[in-house]
């Protein structure tokens, strides 16, 4: 989808579906590709224009195990990406694509809305429009409030970003979404889990 605040389209794909997505748009997308450390690199990359690879897992909160939550540092290299090529287009994928690269997705709307003049004190008309935007992009949507909150981090302080991820987490699509797919992205993640 072209988003006109960003100069630029803008997808969400699960693994399962990004070989279609990239044989039928060859050289292309830009991809960011977000996976578990074990989760093998997908096929369908061999037809992005170009692709980072990023890796982390689905968290969003800090587990007494060994675990690898998304980082600031992840964060801050996915935006180094999409900003390396203006303009041109970018497609997020994660294993199911509705918790983590609809978040970075997300970060990326808000960040262009913003830029493009957008008040973020507005808190209720920017979660509107934005989440309206991603809604359009991903229907699925229910982005990972951790990863959210890091996107914002990039461009906002500490404290705003993370009541702003907050907002977004409530509002009532995304709220809803995530109680209704969480048991969908369960079973994906559990198809693509390699044996221990």
């Amino acid at each position: 989808m072209f988003i006109e605040e960003l100069n630029r389209h803008l997808a969400v794909s699960s693994i399962p579906e990004l070989p279609r997505l990239l044989d039928f748009d060859k050289n292309f997308w830009n991809v960011v590709s977000i996976r578990e450390p074990r989760v093998p690199k997908p096929d369908g990359l061999r037809n992005a224009k170009r692709y980072l690879e990023v890796f982390f897992e689905d968290r969003e909160d800090s587990p007494d195990f060994p675990s690898r939550p998304p980082r600031s540092e992840d964060v801050a290299v996915m935006f180094e990406f999409v900003d390396a090529h203006p303009g041109e287009p970018v497609l997020v994928h994660c294993l199911a694509g509705q918790s983590r690269s609809p978040a970075f997705a997300l970060g990326v709307i808000v960040r262009g809305l913003i830029q493009s003049g957008w008040n973020p004190d507005n808190t209720q008309s920017l979660v509107g429009h934005a989440s309206d935007l991603l809604l359009q992009i991903r229907r699925q949507s229910r982005p990972n409030g951790l990863l959210l909150a890091l996107c914002f981090e990039q461009f906002m302080p500490e404290q705003v970003a993370k009541q702003l991820a907050a907002a977004f987490v409530n509002h009532p699509p995304l709220l809803e979404n995530r109680t209704r797919l969480s048991q969908e992205a369960t079973q994906a993640r559990q198809a693509y889990r390699l044996g221990d």
